[in-house]
């Protein structure tokens, strides 16, 4: 990329390069995901139960494909949960208050692969459609709407940023492969477990208007905005420190002149 006139940045932006997961997102693979038939208790055998047990290995992966829960008492008890992971990406841009944004992307199917209404109708007959089916056509609805990570990463290049906090990891608050132990999100020592035993990540995300507009500033409302927090998110200490400095070093030079004054008082009382 050409450099911007002697200044040796190559952007004008501020953005710095993404870390940790990157633009490729998580490393979660859903096939890895699907237990195998011996781990839900199909086995070859010429016993009833085995017969039994087969069947109930039918109706778990009917689920799994379809709803991502027990749509029937034959996969009831049976651990079935939507398959996916969430989390947070670095989207290499600063917000306004000088933290990193990031964008939040959803890998659990929530349902409204067919819109809200039959969502909604699914819902009351005690079924969701949140099997892998559903999950992958939410998957190219968001593929075909890039508007969302367009916005957060563009827009005018100086977004303004809001705190949220979001399920990250599988609907099991595991957040990594528990084989490969290779981490599913990025910073995992700062997730923290939650509601329903998951596990949540704290982060900087591109505030929106009450329609859902991400709000972006100029670049002189940009650069006029206090960066009162490090990139990582965390709150500047340095002025609160310095401020402590200066009332102690008051307080000091206070009790000092008292010192001189009630010395001098005592030397003449002496005399």
């Amino acid at each position: 990329m050409a450099l911007l006139g002697n200044n040796k940045k190559t952007t004008i932006l501020p953005s710095n390069e993404p870390k940790g997961l990157g633009f490729f997102g998580s490393p979660y693979d859903v096939a890895d995901a699907v237990p195998m038939p011996h781990e839900i208790g199909v086995r070859s055998d010429n016993t009833l139960s085995s017969v039994i047990d087969a069947v109930k290995g039918v109706a778990y992966y009917t689920d799994v494909i379809g709803f991502g829960g027990s749509s029937n008492s034959l996969s009831a008890n049976m651990g079935l949960e939507p398959l996916g992971v969430n989390y947070f990406m670095n989207t290499g841009q600063t917000c306004s208050n000088g933290a990193t944004m990031y964008q939040y992307f959803q890998g659990i199917p929530d349902g409204s692969a067919l819109g809200s209404k039959v969502g909604k109708a699914m819902e009351a007959q005690g079924l969701g459609l949140k099997g892998l089916v559903p999950g992958m056509m939410e998957d190219v609805k968001s593929a075909l709407n890039p508007k969302p990570l367009l916005n957060a990463m563009l827009g005018s290049g100086y977004p303004k940023c809001k705190l949220f906090t979001g399920q990250v990891g599988d609907m099991k608050g595991r957040i990594q492969d528990p084989e490969t132990k290779q981490w599913w999100i990025e910073t995992p020592q700062t997730a923290f477990r939650g509601e329903g035993g998951r596990m949540y990540q704290t982060r900087w995300v591109i505030d929106t208007k009450s329609d859902g507009t991400p709000i972006t500033l100029t670049k002189a409302q940009w650069t006029k905005t206090k960066k009162i927090y490090n990139k990582d998110g965390t709150p500047k200490i340095t002025e609160k420190f310095t401020s402590g400095l200066l009332i102690t070093a008051s307080q000091v030079a206070v009790v000092g002149i008292l010192l001189v004054v009630c010395l001098g008082l005592l030397s003449r009382k002496k005399r």
